[in-house]
């Protein structure tokens, strides 16, 4: 290696790890200079042999060498971390157990440290303070899941210590580390220990001891965090029972890792400890956790939100909804829970504002998903009967369940072919988990079946007796939990009994029915169970049946499973043409063998 000489120059004062100090200025010219992140190590390593204080003596004279460290630095430091969470976000997502194991964990994180350096590096000027704001109020806005919500708290603590930080040294580590686990704590309605909140505690213990230079610091905090991950196989009983470390915990540590890898120049650990115990059991019951057996995972944004981020997550708490996480700040309010009855979450969030990056995920699917990709069975714990009253509703297709999910009710399917047997109905009335539940049976066979269910449960159940998912489906929308069982009850078997239904299929053979000669293959209308129409075009036979309504003000269309785009917009066309003092919503039922069904109200 060539070096060139070099001259001391007039004094400056400069400021590192917040410490006053008069240094010569000079120049050091090597060939291939070594490179790191921040500027104090980089010139280090440019000095052979140099001491762990950064010193050189300059004709006699002990000149301390401190560069003061920008954005700029900060940036490629979270580009580093990111990148070494992105390269593990496969094995992050399987070990996500805890607390509904759906396997999103590594890419909650990521899209939030992604959404975060997005904004970080856009950020001008390209300080300290603003690089590390922008990539909070970033972290923020693309927070994903309760693991990408932590972990903007997390980033909201590197914010507030380097709000007038002129250097990142020892000292703004300590209350980066100190202020994360605040945040990160302060989100969390019920701490659970063996999580990234417990890597969160050890790395600010790990804090407390800040001798040597940065880098050293900063290794003392990933070895805390990798020992912190171990223990979160055993101190949380679900990650414990799959035999997993917390994937929330490991995610954080391989950002602690990335970052290191960049101050020490070097390629990041492969990996802190085991993630998965080889003798673990594949199946396990969780336990000491919240059960998310038909829930929805739900998220979204309130900009320039309107009530306090405390009182709407003392709403929602006091709602029911699980896994309550509300932050922010005034001028953005992210929002995310697990619940049963997610429209009830977004009327609650849209009382504070406009609501925007909407997210609403079925906990059913992505649990099965992950199952199936991992191998780890997690049953969800039995939920105590906490609620006062509750809803099954028999329906035919997927759609019509989705809609009976956001009204409050444990849908339960069924329908033509595939009726529900008396053990399929007392399981989803013990899924109701509630005190007192109503049975919709939606199908004149389905009754007798219900009343029997009825019998067996431990629970008081009563049995409205609707003949059609038309009838159902506007028992539900007069659904109200508040009120008292008897009198919801009540309300809903009137409503049931006003309400009127068409279902359109094609007869499979010929006979005469209800005063009607009925062919093969034919189209035919059935009005509140009564065929009412028959002839080839299947909108002609709703048409008919529909005109019968004259007193319908809406009319909801419910699309079959077979049914194309242009099928089901050729039929609301005719129906709004066919009925124009009555709107027309159109819903995809997902239902088999009967194309279209229509409720009126």
């Amino acid at each position: 290696m060539q070096t060139s000489s070099f001259s001391p120059a007039i004094s400056e004062v400069w400021r590192f790890a917040s410490n006053r100090r008069c240094v010569c200025t000079f120049e050091w010219l090597t060939f291939e200079p070594n490179a790191a992140v921040f500027p104090q190590i980089a010139q280090a390593r440019g000095i052979g042999g140099i001491s762990s204080n950064w010193e050189l003596k300059v004709n006699g004279t002990v000149a301390p060498i401190a560069t003061q460290s920008d954005g700029t630095a900060l940036l490629r430091v979270l580009e580093a971390a990111a990148d070494r969470l992105e390269r593990a976000v496969d094995e992050v997502n399987a070990l996500n157990v805890y607390p509904v194991p759906d396997g999103d964990t590594g890419t909650n994180m990521v899209h939030t440290v992604r959404s975060a350096l997005k904004h970080a590096r856009a950020a001008e000027p390209k300080t300290l303070a603003a690089v590390s704001a922008a990539a909070a109020h970033g972290a923020l806005m693309g927070a994903r899941g309760n693991s990408g919500v932590i972990l903007s708290q997390i980033i909201r603590g590197l914010k507030d210590a380097l709000a007038n930080a002129e250097d990142f040294g020892n000292r703004e580590l300590r209350s980066t580390l100190n202020l994360a686990r605040r945040h990160a704590h302060d989100a969390v309605t019920a701490p659970a220990p063996g999580t990234i909140l417990t890597v969160t505690v050890a790395v600010e213990d790990a804090a407390a001891n800040d001798s040597g230079d940065l880098a050293a610091m900063l290794r003392r905090v990933v070895d805390a965090g990798a020992e912190a991950v171990t223990r979160t196989r055993v101190e949380n009983p679900v990650n414990k029972a799959a035999g997993v470390v917390d994937a929330g915990a490991k995610g954080l540590w391989y950002l602690l890792d990335g970052a290191l890898a960049s101050l020490e120049d070097r390629s990041p650990s492969i990996s802190a400890a085991a993630t998965r115990s080889q003798a673990a059991p594949a199946h396990a019951v969780a336990s000491e956790v919240s059960s998310w057996a038909g829930a929805y995972d739900v998220q979204f944004l309130v900009e320039q939100p309107t009530r306090p981020i405390e009182e709407i997550r003392a709403e929602m708490t006091k709602f029911g909804a699980d896994c309550v996480l509300v932050v922010g700040d005034e001028s953005v309010m992210k929002v995310h829970v697990h619940t049963l009855q997610p429209d009830k979450i977004v009327a609650i969030g849209m009382t504070a504002g406009r609501l925007g990056d909407v997210v609403v995920e079925d906990l059913d699917a992505m649990t099965a998903q992950h199952e199936a990709a991992t191998g780890i069975v997690i049953e969800p714990p039995r939920r105590e009967a906490t609620a006062a009253i509750g809803v099954v509703a028999v329906v035919p297709g997927a759609g019509f369940a989705t809609v009976a999910r956001s009204l409050g009710a444990t849908p339960l399917r069924g329908g033509a072919s595939m009726n529900p047997s008396t053990e399929e109905l007392l399981a989803a009335i013990r899924e109701a988990n509630a005190q007192h539940v109503i049975v919709l049976p939606n199908d004149k066979n389905v009754i007798l079946a219900a009343e029997s269910a009825a019998k067996l449960a431990d629970v008081k159940v009563t049995v409205i007796p609707t003949r059609t998912v038309a009838q159902g489906m506007a028992a539900l929308v007069a659904f109200d939990a508040t009120k008292e069982a008897t009198q919801v009850a009540e309300e809903m078997r009137e409503v049931a009994e006003r309400a009127h239904g068409i279902e359109v299929t094609r007869a499979s053979r010929s006979t005469k029915v209800d005063g009607q000669d009925v062919h093969a293959g034919e189209a035919i209308a059935l009005l509140d169970g009564r065929v009412v129409s028959h002839g080839e075009d299947e909108v002609a036979v709703m048409i008919d049946a529909a005109k019968r309504l004259s007193d319908a003000e809406l009319f909801t269309l419910y699309s079959g499973a077979d049914v194309d785009a242009s099928r089901v917009q050729h039929a609301a066309q005719r129906l709004r043409a066919a009925c124009p003092r009555a709107e027309v919503e159109v819903i995809d039922g997902g239902q088999p063998h009967y194309p279209f069904i229509v409720a009126a109200e």
